[in-house]
């Protein structure tokens, strides 16, 4: 079974160009005001913002509250959210640019057209949430529950994805090279028209993938993950 598993991880990791694998980026964290002021009322800082056509800036909030925002033009730069919950709003065309979202509650948040510019994402719950046409550059999730994460055609340059919960995740017509994943669970992931060539999944939970066999091939995975993805080839393993 050894040999096996090893002839399918090298199908896998097979036609990387120019190296792909050893390639190294870094990403760029946020950058903070030194001296952030505490408001209180979120909502009525947002609200006052969109009325007056201005971005939300260097502002601290701290278990607070937005909700049914939908369908309007903000930005927040500079800011931190602790504790903060996010609910029923459908944020289209929305900017968060170096911002910090800390144990903040996002699930089920539909995100089109957004853009998230060196963003970090610690211990967030963020189950359900949609990003539909948007573009994250230098954004780390850390710790984040994000199953049942749709993804569609967003613009991923320098994402990364640690510790996070990815369980039946949808990602379509997406470009994962600068992505990686680290000790995070895509359990049941479901992959559309998203080629994983270059990308480092040995550390994640796998089993359970949707896939063509076309989108896995440069795909690098531990021996014990070859096995569990040998269904999509039609092989069944015999010790």
């Amino acid at each position: 079974m050894t040999n096996i598993c090893a002839a399918y991880t090298v199908y896998l990791a097979i036609d990387l160009e120019d190296n792909e694998l050893e390639k190294k980026w870094k990403i760029s964290k946020p950058e903070l005001p030194r001296n952030l002021t505490e408001f209180l009322g979120l909502q009525a800082v947002a609200e006052d913002a969109i009325e007056k056509m201005e971005d939300v800036l260097s502002h601290q909030f701290v278990d607070d509250i937005l909700c049914d925002i939908s369908g309007h033009i903000l930005e927040f730069s500079g800011c931190s959210f602790e504790r903060c919950t996010f609910s029923a709003n459908d944020m289209k065309r929305m900017s968060f640019v170096d911002c910090v979202f800390d144990k903040c509650e996002l699930s089920n948040e539909q995100f089109h057209r957004a853009t998230f510019q060196r963003v970090r994402f610690v211990n967030c719950r963020m189950t359900g949430i949609g990003l539909g046409d948007s573009a994250l550059m230098n954004v780390s999730f850390e710790e984040c529950v994000m199953n049942y994460l749709s993804a569609t055609t967003c613009k991923l340059d320098r994402v990364q994805f640690i510790n996070c919960q990815l369980k039946e995740s949808l990602w379509s017509s997406m470009n994962l090279v600068k992505a990686s994943f680290e000790d995070s669970n895509l359990t049941k992931a479901q992959w559309m028209d998203t080629p994983l060539k270059g990308i480092d999944m040995t550390t994640c939970e796998i089993a359970g993938w949707s896939i063509d066999l076309y989108n896995l091939r440069g795909l690098l995975v531990t021996s014990i993950q070859a096995v569990q993805l040998s269904g999509l080839l039609g092989v069944t393993v015999v010790d």
